[in-house]
């Protein structure tokens, strides 16, 4: 013989008969009716010297008339956002009974933990391949981290660097139309108070972060700008283009300081290097 249900157990399966009642399975809502008096799983009553006494699902029904027949489903509907408050789940606003890890309802505040991962373990999880996130893995691993995994693997992925859940965030600060082309290159100073923006009708154009005003238009290229770089002393703005060239201006007089001819084909990439000279004392000859 079975167990006898708790109260919990058998007030669940009166929510579920009521439930069935209430909807389009009243054959299931009957069958289950027999089963529960058949073997006794109904709440039994007390009287007033605390003796049980078996009673019928009518009579359970007549003396709980102030639950609805769709009781548990509210219940069910209000379990979800009170979870929320405390261990929110990964996907917001997804409400389901049948979620697993972070969407379950049965989650707990050690299945949301996040685990502290080093980029020696990004990179040596994957065998030199791009690190994926783990999956008890909370929050996108920082700037860092991802740098360190792609000098010892060799590659990253930009989405993890900044993920697309940051650009909920982004705001619009200034459209600006000056170019005749379309823009492909852009480039901050290192105060971050300008912008340079490369296009391909061949100029590279200053602007202002705060406001967006024109500074300059730098010209000389004859293809489209490629690539851009400012010096590390913040003096010295490089431009390559599609022609083959490297033209360097100067950042305070906007005045052309040199051009760099050599390549055989176009330049797509520049880089600016920090070249430390030190001044060595010179010693008498013996």
């Amino acid at each position: 013989m079975a167990a006898a249900p708790t109260q919990i157990e058998a007030e669940l399966y009166y929510l579920i008969a009521r439930f069935l009642q209430s909807g389009p399975c009243n054959k299931s809502a009957q069958v289950l009716v027999q089963e529960l008096e058949e073997h006794q799983l109904i709440p039994r009553r007390l009287d007033w010297e605390g003796k049980e006494h078996r009673r019928s699902f009518e009579d359970l029904v007549a003396a709980n008339a102030h639950i609805p027949p769709d009781y548990l489903l509210k219940i069910c509907e209000r379990i979800g956002p009170l979870l929320d408050k405390e261990i929110p789940q990964s996907v917001p606003g997804v409400q389901t009974l049948l979620g697993v890890g972070r969407q379950s309802l049965l989650r707990d505040a050690k299945d949301c933990k996040s685990t502290l991962w080093k980029g020696s373990a990004f990179a040596a999880l994957h065998r030199g391949r791009p690190p994926e996130l783990p999956a008890n893995y909370v929050k996108p691993p920082n700037v860092v981290n991802i740098t360190s995994a792609r000098q010892l693997t060799g590659c990253s992925r930009f989405s993890h660097i900044f993920p697309s859940s940051a650009y909920q965030h982004i705001k619009m600060h200034k459209r600006i139309l000056g170019h005749l082309s379309s823009v492909y290159c852009v480039a901050f100073d290192r105060s971050g108070r300008r912008i340079f923006t490369g296009s391909d009708d061949c100029l590279v154009k200053i602007w202002a972060t705060d406001d967006g005003r024109l500074l300059a238009t730098l010209r000389g290229h004859s293809a489209e700008i490629s690539d851009m770089a400012v010096n590390y002393e913040n003096t010295l703005i490089a431009a390559g283009s599609c022609d083959k060239v490297v033209r360097v201006w100067c950042l305070r007089t906007c005045a052309p300081v040199a051009v760099l001819q050599g390549h055989s084909a176009s330049i797509t990439s520049i880089q600016m290097l920090v070249v430390k000279v030190l001044d060595v004392p010179k010693r008498p000859f013996v």
